[in-house]
């Protein structure tokens, strides 16, 4: 696993091999000069990486990035904010770098794109023509699926899946609980953003209980049948939190078992489940998954609630010019992921950097790695290639590495160092 760490690190470190097809790009043929904007609506770690990646390729393209918010608030390493391992602090970055480096960043909320007049709307009444637009809007929620839950319900039972407040939110509860409570997780059908995240969360979950209210105990109510990484995490708290014994800090209650969330009981705070109801004092309800509502209203989602691309290139299959990455992207198989957002993000870069140069389109290469804590300096990861398939469109799985349960306590502290060596690679990648 050491040398497939090296590659991955000197893979996030140049960009995919960003100067090697910087090069490539570079004595293919000569810039056409001219006016030529990349309208970029979302500054997550997919939209930020773009736009860097795109200006080092080509520094005469005029890139906009529209994003409402000053500061991007991460959800990688966002459990140890929930159980007061690191501070919010750690988690927010600026877009001072993206400005620096000739990037246009207008603080504002993108409303509506026009593909005909390639035109995108803004709420002050901002209109930016486009030559190319790339939409890295992120996910929105699927309430519905819950009996009972509405939107409203987040400022109770926080979902916490993104940054910012509904973070703080559910930290305060849990650090305000009283010994001896019930913690539920409710984990969607797949698909969603980041497949182990709410095993991730369990798992810190698990431990601050453990050290802090021990006669407290996490549930999880899943309602897929398995999930990612199953066997590693249930090794992992079967060491660390007594995992299958009367005294486990950690249940986990599957589809087979009758773990489905069906509804919301508001005023009871119980959810109720194929099984019977559950009740919680901090009820973490993540709801079922879809592209956001932006991504909705312009045409680019799909009946099934993501927003088909042509994975070559990653533009939509709905609206010509108009690219989307990251976690709204259907992009089958490669899983929505912050690692897998940025992989988007430089192969869609390289494939307008391409198209506007006139060149043949590259053979996109894509890989995925997820690194997971389930303590301290215990983690595991999964790391996967992919070949992508011009003809059906599918980016198939053709290597999978994965944790083996046969790994000593030495490889799963080197694990947790290289969790926090990818997440501040991707980091300096994305907002330098």
């Amino acid at each position: 696993m050491d040398q497939e760490r090296r590659r991955l690190l000197k893979w996030l470190a140049t960009g995919i091999g960003l100067s090697t097809f910087y090069t490539m790009a570079m004595s293919a043929g000569a810039t056409r000069r001219g006016d030529f904007t990349v309208v970029v609506i979302g500054g997550g770690f997919a939209g930020a990486t773009f736009a860097r990646t795109l200006k080092r390729l080509d520094p005469e393209v005029r890139i906009v990035l529209v994003e409402p918010n000053p500061q991007y608030h991460s959800c990688p390493l966002g459990a140890e904010f929930l159980v007061g391992k690191r501070s919010e602090q750690s988690l927010k970055f600026n877009y001072q770098r993206l400005v620096e480096s000739g990037i246009e960043v207008v603080y504002d909320h993108a409303i509506s794109i026009n593909p005909q007049t390639q035109q995108v709307y803004t709420r002050t009444g901002h209109i930016f023509g486009y030559d190319r637009c790339v939409v890295a809007t992120g996910i929105g929620f699927r309430h519905h699926t819950i009996a009972g839950y509405e939107p409203a319900d987040e400022q109770l039972f926080p979902h916490a899946w993104g940054g910012g407040e509904q973070l703080r939110l559910l930290n305060r509860q849990l650090m305000e609980m009283r010994d001896g409570a019930t913690v539920l997780i409710a984990a969607p059908q797949d698909d969603y953003r980041c497949p182990p995240g709410p095993y991730e969360r369990a798992s810190l979950i698990a431990q601050y209980l453990q050290n802090h209210k021990p006669k407290s105990q996490v549930i999880v109510l899943d309602a897929k049948p398995r999930f990612a990484k199953q066997a590693q995490f249930e090794q992992a708290w079967t060491q660390l939190y007594d995992y299958g014994s009367e005294d486990s800090v950690i249940r986990w209650i599957g589809a087979r078992e009758g773990g489905t969330v069906r509804a919301l009981d508001r005023e009871g705070r119980r959810l109720l489940t194929d099984s019977g109801p559950v009740a919680g004092d901090v009820i973490n309800i993540i709801p079922a998954q879809r592209a956001d509502n932006f991504a909705h209203r312009n045409g680019l989602a799909a009946d099934h609630g993501w927003c088909p691309v042509n994975t070559q290139t990653l533009e939509s299959l709905q609206v010509p010019g108009v690219h989307v990455i990251g976690d709204a992207a259907y992009a089958e198989k490669l899983p929505k992921s912050a690692f897998a957002a940025t992989c988007q993000a430089r192969v869609c870069a390289l494939a307008i950097h391409h198209m506007r140069r006139g060149l043949p389109l590259l053979k996109p290469y894509y890989m995925n790695v997820c690194y997971s804590l389930c303590g301290d300096d215990y983690g595991i990861s999964v790391f996967l290639d992919y070949r992508h398939d011009a003809v059906t469109n599918i980016i198939e799985v053709e290597t999978l590495r994965i944790t083996p349960l046969e790994a000593v306590r030495e490889d799963h502290s080197r694990e947790a160092r290289s969790a926090y060596s990818m997440f501040e690679s991707m980091v300096k990648e994305a907002f330098g």
